[in-house]
């Protein structure tokens, strides 16, 4: 995870060793009855009627079989992703030696970002298998600002279960990867980490119960809805002066603004199931040449999970959607009660993710879905080894 920050291939091709070692594993029965309970526990079940909900508009997609490739995909990330918390969890070892990898992997992308910045952009695009070309570094880094933040609160929870002195160098990578998303100018992580910060609030307050996180994260809904509309109606600058803009140009670009706007017109084109997973892109109209731009309304994706997830998946997918998160965000916030530190973790990251997704990054990207799916498992697996050992604890002071 933490090599992502110098190319998407490394995530990618170190998950597939790792499925490769895992099916190859004399022990992978024990993990995979542990990923079978964990899909058939209540945020499994919602997550199967999430990918039901999804179905429909597999079928209305211009391109069905990317649409069905991409939705088939992400199913086989979030079942690799219970087989990795089942394995870690079942094994005390190995959950304690990959936490102390990530943390020196951490340390070691902070000097990679670190040459980078201080050489330039060549040494950065060799080791993403890329020709030589001059650039400037927080460009071409900017695009990994938002998993530095989203391995912040992983870092300090994993150092701090780990003991003083990997807690130490997990907060010196954790600075690190501040600074570095702070140079490069990143909004969408700054949005992340207040979203963070923001969660892990609400976490901390449902020791009181689970009414107010409830409460909050509905509050954060409203206005994320607030938000793109209001967005979505103010002027579109044709020039380079941004002076009476009401939006720092750091988060919201031009073409970005009228990429939204052209979703959020399509909308209501597919209301119920939505214009096809991983597919707005192919829709009649996503091709026009903005002059003033030179670049198509709708290149890629909507740089925008809640916009692609409505516009691709309908209102229907969308309200499935939104239950399945608002169910994982309340369980990790009941958690306080037994985990408190891996709950605040769970909410930090949860909020850090989502934050920084509503303003960059398609939600279909494989190496940006490894980047939340991983480093949950991780934590959860902790947050339980945490938990099963102070059981543990209270069962033999009971025995006493």
């Amino acid at each position: 995870m933490p090599l992502s920050q110098i190319g998407v291939a490394y995530t990618t091709i170190l998950s597939a060793v790792g499925v490769g070692i895992a099916v190859l594993h004399p022990e992978r029965r024990i993990w995979i009855a542990g990923m079978a309970r964990c899909l058939r526990s209540p945020v499994g079940i919602a997550l199967a009627v999430l990918f039901l909900a999804w179905v429909p508009n597999l079928f209305v997609s211009p391109d069905p079989a990317k649409s069905l490739q991409v939705w088939a995909r992400t199913i086989a990330y979030l079942s690799l992703g219970a087989l990795l918390w089942a394995y870690l969890r079942e094994d005390r070892d190995a959950l304690a030696l990959t936490g102390k990898i990530i943390i020196i992997g951490a340390a070691f992308t902070v000097v990679l970002v670190a040459v980078n910045f201080l050489g330039g952009t060549e040494y950065i695009r060799a080791l993403r298998f890329k020709e030589f070309t001059e650039g400037y570094p927080p460009k071409v880094m900017k695009h990994y600002a938002s998993p530095a933040a989203c391995m912040i609160p992983v870092l300090l929870y994993i150092g701090w279960r780990l003991g003083r002195n990997w807690f130490v160098l997990a907060v010196a990578a954790c600075i690190g990867f501040g600074a570095f998303a702070y140079l490069t100018g990143s909004g969408a992580a700054a949005v992340g980490l207040l979203v963070g910060l923001y969660c892990t609030g609400l976490a901390w307050s449902a020791k009181g119960g689970w009414k107010l996180p409830l409460s909050g994260i509905a509050v954060l809904a409203v206005g994320i809805v607030a938000g793109f509309l209001w967005l979505g109606a103010q002027d579109v600058p044709t020039r380079g002066n941004f002076e009476d803009y009401p939006v720092s140009h750091y988060l919201l670009d031009r073409h970005r603004q009228l990429i939204w706007m052209f979703v959020l017109e399509k909308v209501p084109d597919a209301l119920w199931f939505g214009h096809g997973i991983d597919a707005i892109n192919k829709i009649p109209g996503a091709d026009t040449q903005i002059p003033f731009l030179k670049a198509e309304v709708l290149p890629s994706h909507p740089h925008s999970w809640a916009l692609e997830i409505v516009a691709e998946t309908g209102v229907l997918g969308a309200a499935a959607m939104i239950f399945v998160l608002g169910l994982v965000f309340i369980r990790a916030c009941r958690s306080y009660s037994s985990a408190p530190g891996a709950a605040l973790t769970l909410t930090a990251l949860f909020g850090i993710y989502f934050g920084s997704g509503l303003f960059s990054f398609s939600f279909w990207a494989s190496w940006w879905q490894l980047v939340l799916i991983i480093l949950w498992a991780i934590v959860s697996a902790e947050r339980d080894r945490s938990v099963l050992q102070s059981d543990e604890r209270d069962h033999a002071r009971r025995a006493l």
